[in-house]
């Protein structure tokens, strides 16, 4: 077997065992809002059905294959179960590959994989704020101050594997917490919450720097037109004052793919638009 086949054969099986280990923690996201938002033990508590309280037998909890096995209904009770269960499963799983096949440094060395598994956690942690913040329009301290601890040791790690500066990084966060802060404050709490003025704070870390915090936040403008502007035209004159679209999961998005393609999108930006000026 050539050297080339035995690399491509690890990549497969890296993936695999990520997506695997992905979609185990996107079960354990949503499971822990669920005990979060009720006020419940999310460490020791034991996951059970929604409806009839049963608690659930470890052939149950398989990521997706439980869910699609079962038809999406409780083995007891038969009620539907939430469709938030496999996306869950199957988006985080996804994300854990995506990272990694599109890392922008190469997973070498402890620093490097060290980074990497931070951000690893960081996304367990998001996909947590993402499920609350669609569910009830909310990004909790009990999630965000966490995931802010963790973007502070990623960008620790990045001064060192990445070439960050202190002051990039600095102006990251000053973007990324600024401009929501003075949305906030514009809007007298309208349009954004507290707690994206808060998450600002580890899109930035995690960005690392001024250039991108903008990409990420551009991003999640462009995605938040394109789902609000449909969702208001459908919308009657009467419920177009009423309708709340959370800004948390664009965020997640936009940061996201600016960790992945971030530096890529400097790149291009500092060579074929700055040099034609």
């Amino acid at each position: 077997m050539l050297a080339t086949d035995i690399v491509l054969v690890m990549v497969i099986a890296l993936s695999v065992y990520l997506f695997m280990i992905g979609a185990a923690f996107g079960s354990f996201a949503l499971a822990m809002v669920d005990r979060m938002k009720a006020g419940k033990d999310w460490v020791k508590g034991r996951s059970e059905c929604e409806y009839c309280k049963r608690q659930l037998r470890p052939s149950e909890l398989i990521p997706i294959v439980s869910w699609s096995l079962q038809r999406g209904k409780c083995r007891s009770c038969h009620k539907k179960l939430s469709t938030m269960y496999p996306l869950a499963e199957l988006g985080l799983g996804l994300a854990f590959v995506t990272s990694f096949i599109f890392w922008p440094i190469e997973l070498a060395g402890a620093a490097a994989i060290s980074q990497f598994i931070v951000w690893l956690i960081a996304l367990v942690l998001l996909t947590g704020l993402f499920i609350f913040d669609v569910r009830w329009f909310l990004l909790p301290n009990k999630l965000v101050y966490p995931l802010t601890i963790l973007a502070f040791a990623y960008a620790l790690l990045s001064l060192q594997t990445m070439n960050r500066s202190i002051v990039d990084l600095l102006l990251a966060v000053a973007v990324g917490f600024g401009v929501f802060l003075l949305l906030f404050i514009f809007s007298k709490g309208r349009w954004i919450g507290d707690g994206d003025v808060r998450l600002g704070v580890s899109i930035g870390l995690f960005v690392g720097g001024p250039f991108e915090a903008w990409f990420a936040i551009f991003l999640a403008s462009v995605i938040g037109m394109a789902i609000s502007i449909p969702l208001i035209l459908k919308a009657g004159k009467k419920n177009k004052m009423k309708l709340k679209i959370p800004f948390g999961p664009m965020l997640i998005i936009g940061m996201y793919c600016t960790v992945l393609f971030g530096m890529q999108f400097v790149e291009w930006y500092k060579t074929d638009i700055l040099l034609l000026q």
